[in-house]
Formats: C-alpha cells, sequence, structure tokens
C-alpha cells in the first residue's frame, strides 16, 4: 500500500510541475559594427542548439586503470537552424558578418572587430523574458548546408555556427 501511496503522490507533483517547452527561448545578436542582423532576426531563427558546459579532459592510463583528469572548459558552440525570407536578408547578414573576418590579402581581422554578442533569453509560458539571458562573446564560424528542392513545398532552412572567442565571461576588450 505505501508504493501506491507514494506513485500517486509522484502523479500528483508531475501533474502540478510547469515543465519548460521547447519554444520558450529567443536570440537577440548585438554586433557592435556594420552587419548588425535584421532587426527582425529572432522570427527567422527555428531551432537553437548549444552545449553550455564542457569539461576537456585527457585520460592516463597507470598500471590497469585509467584516470581521467579534467584539463580546460571547452568553448561554447552556438547552432541555430534558420529560416529565410525571399530576400534572403539572413544569408546576406551571415556572408557580410563572415566577409570581415577574413581579409581580401588572407590576413585576418582583429577579434574586436569580429566578435558578437549573443543572448539567449529564456522565456515563460506568456512569452516574457524570465530573468536575466545568457550571454556568449562569440565569432560566426559556419553558414551550413543549404538545400533547395522544387519536390518539397517547406520553407528553406539551414544551420548558422558560433563559437566562444575564449570560456571567460570577461570581456574581450
Amino acid at each position: 500500500m505505501e508504493d501506491f501511496n507514494k506513485l500517486r503522490l509522484l502523479a500528483r507533483q508531475i501533474i502540478k510541475t510547469d515543465f519548460r517547452h521547447g519554444w520558450q527561448f529567443r536570440v537577440e545578436i548585438v554586433s557592435g559594427h556594420s552587419a548588425d542582423p535584421p532587426s527582425d532576426f529572432d522570427i527567422y531563427v527555428k531551432d537553437i542548439t548549444y552545449d553550455p558546459i564542457e569539461i576537456e579532459t585527457e585520460t592516463e592510463k597507470i598500471a590497469g586503470h585509467t584516470f581521467t583528469w579534467p584539463v580546460a572548459s571547452a568553448p561554447v558552440t552556438v547552432s541555430m537552424t534558420m529560416r529565410d525570407n525571399v530576400d534572403e536578408r539572413i544569408r546576406k547578414w551571415f556572408e557580410g558578418l563572415t566577409d570581415i573576418i577574413v581579409n581580401k590579402d588572407g590576413t585576418v581581422s582583429l577579434i574586436k572587430k569580429i566578435e558578437i554578442e549573443l543572448k539567449r533569453y529564456a522565456l515563460g509560458a506568456d512569452g516574457s523574458d524570465q530573468g536575466d539571458p545568457d550571454i556568449l562573446r562569440v565569432i560566426p564560424t559556419k553558414l551550413g548546408g543549404i538545400t533547395e528542392s522544387r519536390e518539397d513545398g517547406n520553407n528553406i532552412e539551414y544551420p548558422i555556427v558560433f563559437v566562444q572567442h575564449k570560456t571567460s565571461s570577461e570581456s574581450s576588450e
């Protein structure tokens, strides 16, 4: 009888728990230079994938045992699946952003010129921001594969990828 009561209480707790849903996020990008994103950028973000915490490790074999040692924190990689407008505003913005990274003479721009601020807000059930955003200083690294098809009536979607410039949360200035 005791197990049944525990299960019943657990079922009630699950029903009353307000779980977070996948749509409860908002993304804002501040570039601080000429390649600002479109003002309606967030409506084109279909989904976002990131690993907010990753500790790099090294393994060492000593006799018959293997030891794993933490060695550093890994930079966060953020991938967003984007939909685009018929004027290709997201693609053109991202291309403009990456054009300022590698110069025509083969040199690479200073981090201050290419680093952007990516903010991810958690949203409540009513769509309002919940607390402070996660803020990452990132650089753009990839405009992923774009598939266009005459047989498929869906929206064009493709990933854009950013990587954290450094693992410290301090400003790069």
